[in-house]
């Protein structure tokens, strides 16, 4: 766990360097074609539970114009599909992944656990259990196929501020105290262009494009409130998901120019035996 907790120090002292905002460059209709492909190409190719799944089974609406809001989540409690303002698409449905990961490290171990959508899910997860549902929200509860690990899930609308509340509530299941980090991972092509500016801070990781080169919109994942975990944002030099335990393998120091890349929240803790521990992370169009 030391190691661990280290190394989200170490890159927290990174994202302290935040460079001046600088202009992405457009990809022209055929390099947008061919990168759109070549995502699908990578989502196919990644390793897929039978379970995992991108269809959406709970829409949500708000707004109108700057403050619209659209999104969709599956039955896993995956965000497919996510548009704002009115006709900004952030997260397309079947060419982006996003989701959750967690890592067990107890004992020095690393059992990873995570779902992606079809970007890439392992297998090691139950079936997951609907606890309620709302016009504004749905809460979904899975547990690890091991038995050790429960997380419930509340995605919330937050029709105020056009950003939805992700609430992920983490159990252990076991009779000892297990050290864990959890994460929230999301593929973002900002206002439909694949090649983004991405970048991020220790509260945040974010996609967008600049002024002047059209589609100037962008999406943030940030965390919310005060967590009891230790905690960064970073963002990632591929738009896979990043394995739970390496999470950082793929990071990029930013700001990134043009890249197809995604962002990432993760948490460091120890969870108590029989204990739950909560991190609570928002996504916000910029």
């Amino acid at each position: 766990m030391k190691k661990l907790v280290l190394a989200i120090t170490v890159l927290t002292l990174c994202s302290l360097s935040f460079a001046a905002t600088m202009l992405a460059p457009e990809l022209n209709p055929q390099q947008g074609a061919m990168a759109v492909t070549e995502k699908k190409g990578a989502a196919n190719a990644a390793p897929t539970s039978p379970f995992a799944t991108n269809t959406c089974s709970f829409n949500f609406t708000s707004g109108a114009n700057n403050t619209f809001l659209r999104y969709c989540v599956t039955a896993n409690g995956n965000i497919m599909q996510l548009q704002t303002p009115l006709n900004q698409t952030q997260i397309a449905l079947n060419t982006n992944g996003e989701g959750y990961g967690v890592c067990d490290f107890t004992g020095g171990g690393s059992t990873n656990y995570s779902d992606y959508g079809l970007v890439g899910t392992t297998p090691n997860w139950n079936t997951p259990t609907l606890l309620s549902q709302s016009p504004t929200s749905v809460r979904i509860a899975r547990t690890t196929s091991d038995g050790i690990w429960t997380l419930t899930q509340t995605i919330s609308q937050v029709a105020s501020t056009s950003s939805i509340k992700v609430t992920m509530t983490l159990k252990n299941n076991t009779a000892v105290d297990r050290g864990v980090q959890i994460l929230r991972y999301a593929d973002v092509d900002a206002a439909g262009v694949v090649g983004n500016t991405l970048d991020a801070t220790i509260n945040s990781a974010f996609a967008f494009n600049s002024i002047g080169r059209g589609n100037s919109f962008g999406l943030a994942l940030q965390n919310v409130g005060t967590s009891p975990f230790t905690y960064v944002g970073f963002v990632q030099t591929t738009s896979l998901g990043p394995a739970p335990c390496t999470p950082f393998a793929n990071q990029g120091l930013g700001p990134l120019i043009g890249t197809d890349g995604s962002l990432v929240m993760t948490y460091v803790i120890t969870v108590p035996k029989g204990a739950s521990k909560t991190v609570t992370v928002s996504y916000r169009g910029l």
